[in-house]
Formats: structure tokens, sequence, C-alpha cells
């Protein structure tokens, strides 16, 4: 998949400017993957040092395993959700345990991590999803796993639209007897701002401005999950454990990172693993590119990983932000999916956010009205750009229910608009469209198919794409060697496996007839029955390129008809 490892975790990045499976069918000792800064923390540290880390299995841990931890004087935490233990000992018992057979994927120490930030709903389109599509997020939640949401803001109101807001850090230490966090608590942003910020651009009401700075998704709930400022590896694992217990109890789409770390992608991370379990669940996870640009190689390792969305963040004009990461020239998988705003972003302002207020205090006058300062601030950074695609989400899951995590992705690339002057590597697939990707959405069916290559034998997931035209057709009367022709080209790429191509009219008086040919202009598939007004032909194993329709007007009067046309494409 993407890489793998050196992996250098540095603070949870809710990326703001300044503070920045494998697979294997057996697992032993000598394929265990050893992060890093374990490796580092181990040769060097005196053996009474005490080490926090997290083992990842392949399976969930059984009883055997647990023992075994317990045995060598660690001691385990471990998730209903989730293959891992966290351990703590000393370096010393922690050594044995590698020296041992551990029948793992991985063991991560547990760094820090660190938060990325560094007028925009009507730059990506977001307001004519609202005026012209009538999607507002209504019907969707959202799940802000940051440094907490105050809802006390007239934006962000408990029960309303802060449906979950949970305080983690609660107790001594991950390893205690005590609750490791509570539920139902009003302000959990304390002292960042950070989430909150976060959480107003996905979902803010606009209530404190008359609806101006509202989010790009004002109808979406949202569930806050506040690590606070100390948050690192375990404690984001708590709050990814969360959510795949209450996903189905507050019908979570989205799950919002804008944190994370420097270093080498490896799918064993532990979380890379349990984002993969909330792809696999149904949710569309997003992660934060990160603020290390702009030399390349900088990207986060959480964003690499293939089931999740990488946003990089984008200026107003837009081009690249400068400090946002870039992945690796040529690599398939290293990479920005896509762009969003993510310079001088207007949001909701903690009233305890005393990092976040501070930071905004020099650019919130030029960009907000004197009125709505004490309830807004600005900040840039990959953190700022993450929601608005998190937002887009909501929006397009509205359009769409159920609608695949990687059929989001998918749609949000092939509608992105191109940054002229930038590589894959450092904007993805260019600066996102709201309007166009969720259009795109409304019309892609939520169910998925399965294809089988005939020349590989693998099977892929597909997911189903329908769009329509009208038109009109002349006089025609074949048999008279003076049929009438009507054009429409579809053009496939290189992930369509079928076409299905079908052409209504209302009198059935009138015969036309349906013929598809293939880039090379040989006939793929026709349809020419009498006495009906519907004709229609499926094409298998379609090939990239431009396909044409020729609607026949065999013997027909002027005729206006619809054409529709279902792409089935391979899902990533």
């Amino acid at each position: 998949m993407k890489s793998v490892v050196k992996f250098c975790v540095a603070l949870l990045i809710l990326f703001s400017l300044g503070s920045s499976f494998l697979h294997t069918s057996k697992i032993n000792a000598a394929t265990l993957e050893v992060g890093s800064k374990l490796k580092e923390v181990l040769s060097t540290e005196a053996s009474s040092y005490i080490v926090e880390a997290v083992i990842t299995y392949q399976e969930m841990p059984a009883e055997s395993d647990l023992d075994h931890l317990k045995n060598l004087g660690l001691t385990t935490k471990t998730y209903s959700k989730l293959p891992m233990v966290a351990i703590t000992g000393t370096n010393s018992q922690v050594k044995d345990l590698l020296d041992g057979n551990l029948n793992a994927l991985s063991i991560y120490y547990n760094k820090k991590l660190d938060y990325f930030m560094k007028d925009s709903r009507k730059l990506v389109g977001a307001e004519r999803v609202w005026n012209d599509l009538g999607y507002t997020g209504k019907g969707t939640t959202v799940a802000v796993v940051d440094s907490g949401i105050d809802a006390t803001h007239q934006d962000l109101p408990y029960g309303d639209k802060v449906i979950q807001n949970v305080k983690f850090l609660v107790g001594e230490s991950i390893f205690g007897e005590e609750s490791l966090y509570l539920e139902d608590v009003l302000n959990t942003d304390t002292s960042s701002g950070h989430g909150t910020h976060v959480a107003g651009t996905i979902a803010g009401n606009g209530t404190a401005s008359d609806g101006l700075y509202a989010g790009i998704a004002p109808d979406a709930k949202l569930v806050g999950l506040g690590t606070g400022e100390g948050i690192n590896i375990l404690w984001s694992l708590e709050a990814f454990n969360y959510v795949l217990e209450h996903h189905e109890e507050y019908e979570i789409d989205v799950v919002s990172n804008s944190w994370g770390t420097t270093g080498d992608y490896s799918p064993n991370n532990p979380i890379n693993v349990a984002s993969k379990k909330l792809h696999d669940a149904g949710m569309v996870v997003t992660f934060a590119a990160g603020n290390e640009g702009p030399e390349n190689n900088t990207l986060n390792p959480y964003s690499a990983a293939p089931w999740v969305i990488s946003v990089a963040a984008g200026t107003k004009d837009k081009q690249l932000a400068d400090f946002s990461s870039r992945g690796i020239p040529g690599d398939e998988f290293v990479h920005p999916d896509i762009t969003a705003p993510g310079v001088d972003i207007v949001s909701t302002k903690s009233s305890t956010g005393l990092v976040m207020n501070t930071l905004g205090t020099t650019t919130d006058v030029n960009y907000i009205e004197e009125q709505y300062l004490p309830y807004y601030t600005t900040a840039s950074g990959t953190s700022m750009a993450t929601p608005h695609i998190s937002g887009i989400v909501a929006l397009m899951r509205e359009a769409q229910p159920d609608l695949h995590p990687d059929a989001v992705l998918d749609i949000m690339e092939k509608t992105a608009e191109p940054m002229s002057g930038y590589e894959l590597h450092e904007v993805g697939k260019g600066y996102v469209d709201a309007y166009a990707a969720v259009e795109q959405a409304s019309k892609t069916k939520a169910t998925t198919g399965k294809y089988k290559d005939k020349e590989t034998g693998k099977t892929y997931e597909t997911y189903f794409v329908t769009n329509s035209w009208d038109s009109s057709i002349g006089p025609g009367a074949a048999d008279a060697d003076a049929a009438s022709h009507d054009y429409y080209t579809i053009n496939l790429g290189k992930d369509a496996v079928s076409l299905n191509v079908k052409i209504e009219w209302v009198s059935p008086t009138n015969d036309l007839d349906l013929e598809v040919r293939d880039p090379n202009g040989d006939l793929a598939g026709s349809s020419g029955n009498a006495l009906t007004t519907v004709e229609e032909t499926f094409i298998p194993n379609v090939v990239e390129g431009d396909y044409t329709v020729d609607v026949i007007g065999y013997l027909n009067t002027t005729e206006q008809y619809t054409g529709t046309y279902t792409i089935e494409r391979i899902l990533k």
C-alpha cells in the first residue's frame, strides 16, 4: 500500500500553522514491525525508563496474548473494537517482549501528535449546493476528533447541533481504573479552540452572524471527541474506538481528523489500522495532509492510507499554500487526494480557546466584521482545509445516503478543478468543487457490484453512476434510406468496466433504434424493437475512451427523447 515506515509522529497535528492491512497469512516475531521511535527509545533510555506502546494484532487479541504480556510484568489496556493492546512497562520489560515470540503485526511507541492549523463556502461551491440542489447536510452526522468543541457557542449548540460531546483524558492514566472519558460535556475545548474552529467550518449554523459565517453543511449534526492539547496515539485510538462503538447510535457518516505527524507510511501503524476499521464500517475518514511544505515527502502518514481522504491546503485564489505538505513525486499512493481552502479561514471561536484566539488576534480584524469578532476567529493550515472536505462529504451523503466511502473519494477527485502548474504529489486531483461533487453523488447508486477481470482473475468491488440527457430527433424513414440520426458522446475512464444506455420517448407510433459504438467506431451494442417507447443496450468489458450513442429515427416524425446511461466503475 503506500510505502513502509520510519515513522516520526511529532504531536497530534490538528494541522495548524505554527503548532504543525498488511495482511500476512501468518505473523511471527521475524516479521513484526517495530516503529522507529520505539527502537530509538529502547536503545537510548535507561532500563527502568517507563515506556508506553501499542501492539497491533491481525485479529482481536486472545486471552493467551494478554496473559503473555502480563507475565512479563506489563500493564495492559484493550479496545473493544480494535485489534490492539496498549502496554506500559519498563524499557527492559519491553525489550524482553521483543526478544520473545510476539505474534503481532506491529508495535509502536505512544508518540505525541500535532494539530495542523495554519470565506470559503462560495469558493468551493457550497452555497450553490444549498440554493440550487437543496442539500445542507440534513440527516448526516460528522464525528470530530480534535481538541474538543465549545457547544456553548451559538453556532454549535449542545443537543441540537452537537448531539454528543465527549471529553477524553479523564483520570490520571489511560492504564488507570477510572473512566477514560466523560459524555454530555458542554465545553470540551477548554484551552485550544482548534476543535471548535474545525467544527464550525464543518457544520456551524451561523446563528451568531445571521448566517454569514455558517459552515459547509449547516444542518449536519456533530459528535465531538475532545482529546485536548495532550493528544497522542493511545488517546486518538480511544476516540476511534468510541466512534466504532457508537457510530450506529449516532448515525455517523464522516470522521474528521485535522491532526497527524511526520514520517513514512505503513499500513500496520495502529492509527492506519484503526482508520481502516472506520472505513470498513461505512464511514468516510478525512485527514489533514500536514503543514510541513513546501518540501517533498512531508505528507502526514495517516493521510497516506488509500482508504482515507488526504486534504491539502489551498489559497483563496486556488493556488497551493506554501506550508501544505507534499507527497513523493511519481508515487502511486503518497500524495494528497484533494485540495481545499486552508488560508485565513473564518470560523467559530471557543470561549476558552486561548491558543487559537491568540493566534488569530492580528488577522481577525482584516476578515471579520467588527460586531462578530467576539464569536469568530481566523486560522490557517491543512487543519482548516480538512473540515471543508468533511462538510462536503456530509452534503454528498445527504444527496445519496450510504454512498460507499471509496465512491465518495472517487467522485470528489473526478469533479475537482485541475490546478495548473501543480502535480499529483502536491495537490492531488485538484481544487474541490462541492457543487459538481454533490450533483454527481446524487446520480450515483448507493449499491455496489462485483467485477471479475478475465485476464487476471481478480474480483473488484464496483459502483454505478447514472447520468441523463434530453434531445430530439427529426423525421426519419430508414426503409427509404432517409433515416435520421442524433448523436451523444459518453467518455469512459480506465476504471469503467460496463456501460448501460437507454432511450425513452412518448409516442409508440414513432420507431426509434439505438446503437452504441466504441472508441474505434465498432458497434458495441444496439437495440431495435418495434411498437415500443424504450430501447436499451448493455455493454460489458468496455475500454477507455469516447463511446458514441447513435439514436436512429427508423420510422418517425420529430420526437423528443430522454437518454440515460449508467457507468459501472471499479472502487479504489
